[in-house]
């Protein structure tokens, strides 16, 4: 969703809970209870579908980025081992072949990746039979190519899925619709029957009808993960907000931003490998405005 409708979600709810706070006033008339009720309900399925608009790249995004971290971890590992073959026998060629670090692979996007990860295989295969005292067997080549193989799979998922995001922002824009025509047309008429006689109540959801300017900012909660022990950034975290469908994952350089579309109080976990998980709670989501919560991770004993 975009920041205006975040905000209009959010006036929503205002006006849902004052209402539902004032049972015993709206209970006198009945047709606008009633017409509360089915504005929860789209407001429910507006909240589920915000959920699944987000699910539908990021939980793929997720996955790709692990894949794609573990590809280029041991396409690393078995480039060092090459490296350090070709330069025992003084092999320049192959060693400008294979010099990839870990960080160059990061770097290299899917297009070229592909390539050079294949290379990289199709070397290890070359030089097998010298191989095995650096670590790197027919096994360990075989192994690395189904992992190739299983990324090459990932690769379009997250292109695929935004069509079904469409699909879901469509859905969305259809409910709002919805959710405007039960204010304007049902409730806002209705509440005129509590202006006289009870105008604090009337006079604080007119309040709460006012949508308020989210600005240009993004509703969500941003920030840097880092190191306990050495304070160095830790890449690639697995970021979920506990309960709900937000994720995210972290950048090379420990960034990270996780949309929360819908205004309250979450707790916030950080999982990644090597690292003990943590889990941050009552981290407050203020409609429009980016939450800065960094966290520091505790590495695991080794």
């Amino acid at each position: 969703m975009d920041s205006r409708n975040e905000a209009k979600l959010s006036m929503y709810n205002a006006v849902l809970t004052h209402i539902e706070a004032s049972n015993a006033i709206t209970v006198t008339v009945p047709a606008f209870a009633t017409a509360a009720t089915t504005l929860r309900t789209t407001y429910n399925n507006i909240v589920e579908a915000a959920q699944q608009e987000t699910l539908a790249i990021t939980g793929i995004t997720i996955d790709k980025t692990e894949a794609r971290l573990a590809l280029c971890n041991e396409a690393a590992r078995i480039a060092a081992a090459i490296f350090a073959y070709a330069s025992s026998i003084s092999n320049n060629e192959l060693k400008q072949q294979v010099n990839y670090p870990i960080s160059k692979l990061q770097n290299t996007n899917d297009e070229l990746l592909i390539p050079v990860v294949n290379n990289i295989s199709a070397l290890g295969t070359a030089n097998i039979a010298a191989l095995a005292t650096y670590g790197v067997t027919a096994t360990t080549i075989s192994d690395f190519e189904d992992t190739i193989e299983d990324y090459q799979e990932l690769i379009p998922n997250p292109r695929n899925a935004v069509t079904s995001r469409s699909a879901v922002r469509t859905s969305i824009i259809n409910l709002f619709k919805e959710g405007d025509a039960i204010l304007k047309n049902q409730m806002d008429k209705l509440a005129l029957q509590f202006k006289t006689t009870e105008p604090e109540f009337y006079n604080t959801y007119k309040n709460n009808r006012i949508i308020l300017d989210a600005a240009t900012s993004t509703t969500q909660a941003i920030g840097t993960i880092t190191d306990s022990v050495t304070n160095q950034p830790i890449a690639s975290v697995a970021i979920q907000v506990v309960g709900q469908s937000y994720t995210a994952t972290g950048n090379s350089t420990g960034g990270y931003a996780v949309k929360i579309p819908v205004p309250g109080t979450y707790n916030i976990t950080f999982t990644v490998g090597g690292y003990n998980t943590k889990t941050v709670t009552g981290v407050v989501i203020t409609l429009g405005q980016s939450t800065t919560l960094n966290v520091q991770l505790v590495p695991l004993p080794v």
